[in-house]
């Protein structure tokens, strides 16, 4: 993993993200949590965002039923919670967490890609509990094949929507996150 001081400002910029990617809101006038998600693809930044609690709730819905419900076995049978929270523990600084894949442990520097996310208060103050992870391109792949159709549809729309130009190739980046 590129090594920055705060992998949770823009890789663009530089600077902390201030709005919501969906809504255009600023993030710390909405008085609800919002989540940053980046994609890096050979150690580069690729897609970056962050999206308010309400947006996230908003396309979330959108998912299909059997989508979600795949998320949730990847989250439940995938992830060695017990481990993961133990590791928590023997460390206090959550960028800890983003030295290896949540799922199967590949170390961010031996992985072709993978997404970090985390999850920001109403003041912007991480908040530390499943999140923050990464998940591996190997892991996020294994996950995306059980996807619907209809659910990366809605993926595709959100990139359409919210970001210029065309979608990645495959469609794929920075997705699971929602």
């Amino acid at each position: 993993m590129r090594t920055e001081n705060n992998p949770w400002k823009s890789s663009e910029t530089g600077e902390a993200f201030s709005h919501c990617v969906r809504c255009r809101m600023p993030l710390v006038e909405l008085g609800a949590p919002w989540l940053v998600n980046k994609d890096f693809h050979r150690g580069e930044c690729v897609l970056e965002y962050a999206i308010c609690q309400g947006c996230r709730d908003e396309v979330t819905e959108s998912l299909s039923e059997s989508s979600k419900q795949e998320v949730r076995r990847f989250l439940e049978t995938e992830i060695d919670w017990e481990a993961r929270i133990a590791g928590f523990m023997s460390s206090r600084d959550p960028l800890d967490r983003l030295r290896t894949c949540v799922a199967c442990s590949t170390p961010a520097a031996e992985a072709d890609g993978y997404a970090i996310s985390a999850l920001f208060d109403e003041g912007g103050r991480i908040v530390t509990g499943p999140l923050p992870l990464l998940l591996c391109r190997c892991c996020i792949d294994r996950l995306l094949e059980h996807l619907s159709d209809e659910s990366q549809e809605v993926w595709r729309q959100f990139l359409g929507d919210c970001f210029d130009g065309p979608p990645p190739a495959d469609g794929k980046a920075g997705f699971g996150f929602f």
